[in-house]
């Protein structure tokens, strides 16, 4: 029976359209379609980018309008005096000598900005007008703080798709969202709780790979991953940097880098992983790792560790050790994924830093667990004197673990002791993990004395 792979749409999240434009994440400059997320208010930017839909916060929930004939608005006021400010598109406007009003033209002569003031010259309320001449925002103002108290949000027919409260100090205090019908959808307490709230209604409707280049949205995007399963998550290094890629990378989908140096760093530092991935600035290299990504990010699995437990070790040769284990994964894998995990032996020479890896058989017992062995061969990793560790290692696609050899019943392992070429070998239990221990052989004893006394 073949099961059906599902590709998640690929989409890049960022606080606004400029961040998308800086790092040339587009369908076009990436050859693949996608999304360009934003979430700032910004009333005049455009609905796509260079073939690449832009969903706004904003906009998703003023929902679409009509189109309409722009708006031409004059500087002249009927019944007003005006004074402009010296080589600024800035109005400033009288009534029988009170100042009541302020406006800013852009430089094409587009009203942006309407300031309204009362008797006591205190400013209590502005209007900011979209690239067609319409009322996009209305606020009214602290007349202590000169700052806004409630803000709405209004489409070009002047109703109201948002509002926002605000306390004495500026934070947001309540943000209110309607439909079109004027009846009230919800209700939230922050900024952080609107973001997350806007994504949640995106990820409900479509399976996404979310990209990101902002440790604060990156923030926001990991709780969403692990609260739906069919949110994928991505960090893309630019301007921001993971400080952590080790603590983060089991939270990820694909950890893009731009250098190699930086790849090969954090390879080391997390061990091989499928959702790791160096990308240049080449076009032809943005297109093989999108298309790269996006096959291998449904096979991705959300395994927490791997516990072993050693089962038989015996020695079959003076430098051969056989050991067999059983191998426990918890967390959660794809079901197509089952099969693709990569499992060997790996020893660590703790003085020398030495590492040797070898083949393991693997045969799946029920679930996720398995039962491996292996034949390793000891003198391989003796360069040293010193305590050589032993680990059963896993490359499950996204997902690494190294583990120790657990040792639940002593019996298990051999006394005997091993001479290889002058070193004395001994399988020990420390701290309930199976480990080897080396000490000199007396005639690798006698060679060294002979060879300080050559030397004095």
């Amino acid at each position: 029976m073949t099961i059906k792979v599902s590709h998640p749409k690929l989409a890049y999240v960022c606080s606004g359209l400029h961040s998308a434009k800086k790092n040339n994440i587009n369908s076009i400059d990436w050859n693949y379609p996608m999304d360009i997320v934003t979430i700032n208010h910004e009333p005049n930017a455009p609905s796509s980018f260079k073939e690449a839909t832009v969903i706004n916060l904003y906009s998703f929930f003023k929902g679409p309008e009509p189109q309409k004939h722009k708006i031409e608005h004059q500087v002249e006021e009927e019944g007003l005096t005006h004074v402009q400010e010296q080589d600024k598109p800035i109005f400033r406007y009288y009534r029988d000598g009170r100042y009541i009003k302020y406006q800013r033209f852009t430089a094409v002569g587009a009203l942006a900005v309407a300031d309204y003031f009362n008797d006591n010259r205190q400013r209590f309320k502005r209007e900011e007008y979209d690239a067609n001449g319409y009322v996009h925002s209305l606020m009214y103002m602290d007349l202590e703080t000169n700052k806004p108290k409630q803000h709405l949000f209004l489409r070009a027919d002047g109703t109201c798709y948002m509002t926002k409260w605000y306390k004495h100090d500026g934070a947001t205090e309540k943000i209110i969202i309607f439909d079109e019908k004027d009846s009230i959808e919800s209700v939230l307490y922050s900024e952080n709780e609107l973001s997350q709230y806007f994504l949640s209604r995106l990820i409900n409707e479509t399976d996404y790979l979310l990209l990101t280049s902002e440790m604060k949205i990156y923030s926001m995007l990991k709780l969403l991953s692990a609260k739906y399963s069919t949110a994928y998550l991505g960090f893309i290094e630019t301007n921001d940097i993971l400080d952590n890629p080790e603590g983060e990378i089991n939270y990820l989908d694909a950890f893009v880098v731009p250098s190699l140096t930086r790849y090969n760093d954090t390879v080391e530092r997390t061990g091989p992983r499928s959702n790791i991935y160096y990308v240049s600035e080449e076009p032809f290299a943005r297109k093989r790792f999108v298309d790269k990504l996006i096959d291998q990010v449904p096979f991705n699995n959300k395994l927490k560790e791997m516990n072993v437990e050693l089962l038989t070790a015996e020695w079959q040769s003076k430098s051969d050790l056989y050991l067999s284990a059983k191998a426990e994964f918890k967390g959660e894998v794809p079901a197509y994924s089952l099969g693709r995990n990569k499992m060997y032996w790996k020893l660590k020479n703790k003085m020398s830093g030495t590492e040797c890896t070898f083949s393991a058989l693997v045969n799946r017992e029920v679930d996720l667990t398995f039962t491996v062995s292996g034949t390793l061969r000891i003198h391989s990793a003796l360069d040293d004197l010193s305590t050589i560790e032993l680990y059963l290692c896993s490359e499950w696609d996204n997902s690494f673990f190294a583990a120790n050899v657990r040792v639940n019943d002593k019996k298990e392992i051999p006394l005997t002791e091993q001479n290889i070429s002058g070193w004395r070998i001994t399988l020990e239990e420390e701290n309930n993990h199976l480990l080897i221990h080396t000490a000199e052989g007396f005639r690798r004893k006698l060679i060294n004395r002979l060879f300080v006394k050559k030397n004095q």
